[in-house]
């Protein structure tokens, strides 16, 4: 197995509810140079279980899969900015 060096910053700037009652939002802006594959985001952003955006939306009828959440991450000016949801559960 080879293990891999990544250089960059990670910059959460939001981690929890936006209000009472709403899901949760995981928000982080990945500062890097680097081109980095899905896979090594997901690793330093710890994603746990969330699912693509498009794939959670496939699977929106199936209560398991919905409270999964789902993640984005967008390629930006200064690296990669990773967005997780967990719908609210009460």
């Amino acid at each position: 197995m080879e293990v891999k060096q990544i250089n960059a910053e990670l910059k959460w700037t939001h981690c929890g509810q936006k209000h009472a009652y709403g899901d949760s939002h995981y928000e982080c802006e990945i500062h890097t140079q680097e081109e980095l594959e899905e896979k090594d985001i997901l690793l330093l952003v710890n994603n746990g279980r969330r699912l693509p955006y498009e794939e959670w939306k496939k699977r929106y009828g199936d209560i398991n899969e919905y409270f999964r959440g789902y993640y984005t991450i967008v390629k930006t000016n200064y690296g990669y900015f990773y967005h997780g949801v967990y719908p609210y559960n009460d």
